[in-house]
């Protein structure tokens, strides 16, 4: 499943915690006719959380294979969203945050 490969290669990079000092980012994943996920990323690493937070930062969706592809670094995050295969909801802040955790990871 591409959800536990993306937070696993967010765990294995060393030079990310700089990108989160002192702070937690939830992102939502949502699949198009699907459960939603929520990650947790901070400088400790990434975690699923099962239950949904009261507050969520970033939200990603789309089809489930558009947002494989983009969390999996595949494909490029604007050029999906520019397509519009991937829907964002968020501060652009967030957006640039999660954007270079993508990438790097």
């Amino acid at each position: 499943m591409y959800m536990t490969t993306f937070i696993s290669n967010i765990n294995k990079a060393f030079f990310l915690p700089p990108i989160l000092l002192n702070q937690t980012l939830i992102v939502e994943i949502k699949p198009n006719r699907e459960k939603s996920f929520f990650i947790e990323i901070s400088s400790q690493g990434a975690r699923l959380i099962q239950t949904p937070p009261t507050t969520i930062d970033f939200l990603m969706e789309g089809e489930g294979n558009d947002l494989e592809e983009v969390l999996l670094n595949s494909g490029r995050l604007k050029k999906l969203i520019a397509l519009e295969k991937v829907k964002i909801k968020g501060s652009y802040r967030n957006f640039l945050k999660l954007e270079a955790i993508i990438t790097l990871s």
